[in-house]
């Protein structure tokens, strides 16, 4: 949400309390009770949209890390040890797949990565009771698949952060589109008349429905003071 949205919104809020506070006072006045009840709805719409929003991709970004890390680790350790088999029986095959360049692992792209995953896999298996000799368990094994599936999921998931979140800014700027017009074409016509009715209660609506700028007012300009941020609610 932008710093803009921010404010739109505290404003909402605020008009939402407003109402709220003087139900009593309103209630028999049918048409803002019906305006309140769509600002409230609205607000809980745009509350789940900017949760969407916020979601973080930077946990799965985190996580995809931490299991390639992990996976890189078990492949050396395998592959090592599956050399170790290959010098010791003159395993020519064995050898070609076991001897590759340690910097491919963050050189291949991501599917030829998994790809020369799969192949020391399916190529270890077999071999597993000569490999306990190098310290290389069935589970260290069996984690290259585990952690090759799990990595792969990273992926898609990451994406699909990236659309609900861009889907959710766009919904969001909606909304608050929307809820910005109900108080500028409904509400603020129907409480015009308590300008004159009463007064009192008018003038909270209109302190209501000021748009302060949180970030301006933490830190203020020389030449803010004279900027006038109230939204005018007599047009």
């Amino acid at each position: 949400m932008t710093r803009n949205e921010m404010n739109l919104v505290n404003m909402f809020e605020a008009v939402d309390w407003f109402l709220a506070s003087n139900v009593e006072l309103l209630k028999g006045y049918q048409p803002i009770v019906e305006s309140h009840d769509r600002i409230t709805q609205g607000l809980g719409v745009i509350e789940g949209l900017s949760e969407a929003q916020s979601t973080d991709t930077k946990v799965q970004t985190k996580l995809k890390n931490s299991e390639k890390k992990a996976l890189d680790e078990k492949m050396i350790k395998v592959s090592d040890a599956m050399s170790a088999v290959a010098a010791a029986t003159n395993n020519q095959e064995l050898k070609l797949i076991a001897d590759w360049p340690r910097s491919l692992v963050n050189r291949l792209r991501e599917n030829d990565y998994y790809i020369k995953v799969q192949q020391v896999y399916k190529a270890a298996l077999p071999l597993a009771g000569d490999l306990e000799v190098w310290s290389v368990s069935m589970d260290d094994i069996e984690a290259l698949n585990t952690l090759s599936a799990s990595l792969k999921q990273r992926t898609p998931d990451r994406r699909n952060t990236v659309v609900i979140s861009k889907q959710a800014s766009t919904e969001l700027r909606s909304n608050i589109a929307t809820l910005n017009k109900e108080l500028k074409d409904t509400l603020d016509k129907l409480m015009k008349p308590f300008a004159t009715i009463n007064p009192t209660l008018y003038g909270q609506y209109s302190n209501a429905r000021t748009v302060v700028d949180l970030a301006a007012t933490q830190k203020p300009k020389e030449d803010d003071s004279t900027k006038d941020t109230t939204t005018d609610t007599k047009k």
